[in-house]
């Protein structure tokens, strides 16, 4: 079997284990709202009520290039190994081994590896992050003229099977400069002309926006402002699209473009689109590797310091309180970005007598938000929800739910179907890996997916809550061992004395009677008896009564949770994100109240 017969194969088998979930039980827009997190730092967000009266969109800078460029990547370089175990290579102008020229390195490893964006598992992963931000584009980055065909069907096709499940995705918009005309002609004829994904462009105003050159830049694009330029996109590609105008850092400002880089601060407002970078470029030369201040992630814009801890974000936040602080002229924000994650090694060149790399360098002086390992973890991550929210939703206001007692041994469909407080998680995330890396030079499995879960829903009365938990196959039967099957891990939004805020988890030891187990962190993952829970499983459904007291539950009864399955390393918060099922992935939570 081939790569690309294999793909076909994971996809196919990621189609045939989607379930369509009926409109009845399905709330994505609750789920959404209903999200909240702590991070390492200790760093909020709480529920939203839904969206500010006038209309704001969040887009976010997003790669397609790894894995797609193995003739320029023999295998891989991860600079901020290299500096911290092997300097010398890294900075050998003539390259070595460990670290050639004009060669792609990473920045540093993700969370996922170092993966190839031809791997359906982990654009699926991608999305399903994406849909918890509550952004609403993707700007796919086509800037250096390359259409990475096989990446962009991987994307859309996952995009298409979270729609058809009612989930809000991200809309498609892509960022065209170097050789604009050319680039829009290709991705128009090859990804627009059939209609086959007209659901997933982004249209603020009625036509699918693209962004790129034309006649009218005026020397906002470096392409436009110091060389000689003529492949302006043609008027007759202009008339189906949205035209927005390339803006960099460097060029001149056109009110009518779309920044996805700002070098001043408070940033320029293009009609009311503004630039969130994570990072900057250095102002004054080309390259991140030379490590100025600005382009560090932990540089104040407002103070103009670097400060002590870069992995809190400052640059980010700073850029982030500048739209805050002018909401009312702000609609469009424009973040980079994703997972740009690598970049060449260069030396001698451009001026420069020494190794350099143009734009990211290391953990601190590179600007993707996808979780890493070690490092900054998930901290930009959910800083970025975190800002969404505060730009685009409304406070969070308590819901009210009447009391509902379940007796779930006999508790059939009807018995839940008024219970309003329902949780959606994707069908088919729960997906086996088996993909090559980025180079091609090593496979990537994973084969803990075991019950994916899609629907929680939740009820209380005055003495317990109850949990209904919807699988796409029949739960699995625990094998009398594992401490990772079918938890319900409970917070209440202190991080104190708990796992990873954490303070109740129910069913690391479900008995063959019918009860299971109600534990209370002792400090990490180390856990006390709390009470005793009763439970039934048929088929695909869990019911679980837990009482209120055994989870510390006096008056109001309002908590946050998770329901996870087979999470490997089930003692670190970042294997949430990774294996097995979890509803929501990693530090998220769902709020119940």
């Amino acid at each position: 079997m081939n790569r690309i017969q294999f793909r076909l194969l994971l996809l196919l088998c990621f189609f045939q284990t989607c379930i369509q979930i009926s409109a009845q039980n399905s709330n994505p827009e609750y789920m959404l709202w209903n999200l909240t997190a702590t991070d390492a730092l200790g760093r909020r967000f709480e529920p939203a009520s839904g969206e500010q009266k006038e209309k704001k969109y969040v887009g976010l800078f997003y790669s397609l290039w790894l894995g797609q460029h193995k003739t320029q990547q023999h295998d891989v370089y991860d600079i901020q190994k290299l500096l911290n175990s092997n300097p010398g290579a890294l900075y050998d102008t003539a390259g070595t081994p460990e670290s050639p020229l004009k060669e792609f390195h990473f920045w540093g490893e993700p969370l996922y590896g170092y993966y190839s964006m031809s791997d359906p598992w982990i654009v699926t992963r991608h999305v399903e992050l994406l849909c918890n931000t509550g952004i609403d584009y993707l700007c796919i980055d086509a800037t250096n003229r390359v259409v990475y065909t096989e990446s962009i069907e991987n994307l859309f096709t996952i995009l298409l099977r979270f729609m058809e499940q009612g989930f809000k995705i991200p809309k498609i918009v892509f960022y065209t400069n170097s050789l604009s005309g050319a680039t829009v002609d290709d991705l128009y004829n090859q990804f627009y002309t059939s209609g086959k994904y007209e659901k997933l462009w982004f249209k603020p105003a009625g036509k699918p926006m693209i962004i790129g050159i034309t006649e009218n830049n005026n020397k906002a694009s470096d392409m436009t402002k110091y060389n000689q330029f003529t492949d302006y996109i043609k008027e007759d590609v202009k008339k189906y699209f949205d035209v927005r105008e390339s803006q960099w850092p460097n060029g001149d400002y056109n009110p009518a473009a779309i920044p996805w880089m700002s070098w001043q601060y408070p940033q320029w407002n293009h009609n009311g689109t503004v630039a969130v970078p994570v990072a900057q470029h250095s102002h004054t030369v080309i390259d991140a590797s030379a490590m100025h201040p600005e382009s560090s992630r932990g540089y104040n814009n407002a103070t103009k310091q670097v400060e002590k801890d870069w992995t809190a974000g400052a640059s980010f936040q700073t850029m982030w309180d500048a739209v805050l602080r002018r909401k009312d002229s702000v609609n469009n924000v424009l973040v980079t970005s994703f997972n740009e994650w690598m970049a060449i090694k260069y030396a001698n060149a451009h001026g420069r007598k020494h190794v350099f790399f143009v734009d990211v360098f290391n953990h601190e002086f590179s600007r993707d938000i996808e979780m890493m390992k070690g490092g900054y973890g998930d901290n930009f991550y959910l800083q970025l929800i975190r800002n969404v929210r505060a730009f685009k939703l409304s406070a969070g206001k308590p819901y009210r739910y009447a009391n509902k007692t379940i007796n779930i041994h006999t508790a059939t469909e009807q018995t839940w179907a008024d219970v309003e407080a329902t949780y959606t998680d994707v069908a088919g995330d729960a997906l086996c890996r088996n993909f090559s890396n980025a180079t091609g030079t090593g496979i990537y499995t994973d084969s803990s997916n075991r019950n994916d879960i899609t629907e929680i829903k939740v009820a209380h009365d005055y003495k317990n809550v109850y949990f209904r938990i919807r699988t796409v196959a029949d739960i699995t039967a625990h094998n009398g061992k594992d401490v990772n099957w079918m938890n319900i891990l409970i917070a209440d939004g202190d991080t104190s004395r708990s796992f990873a805020g954490y303070h109740y988890i129910i069913n690391r030891h479900p008995g063959s009677n019918g009860t299971t187990s109600i534990e209370q962190s002792a400090g990490g993952y180390r856990w006390k008896k709390s009470g005793v829970a009763k439970y039934t499983v048929r088929g695909n459904i869990m019911q679980v009564a837990i009482p209120l007291a055994a989870i510390g539950i006096k008056s109001t009864c309002h908590f946050e949770f998770k329901v996870s399955d087979n999470v490997t390393n089930y003692d670190d918060i970042m294997d949430y994100y990774i294996t097995g099922d979890s509803a929501p992935l990693g530090r998220l939570n769902f709020n119940y109240q």
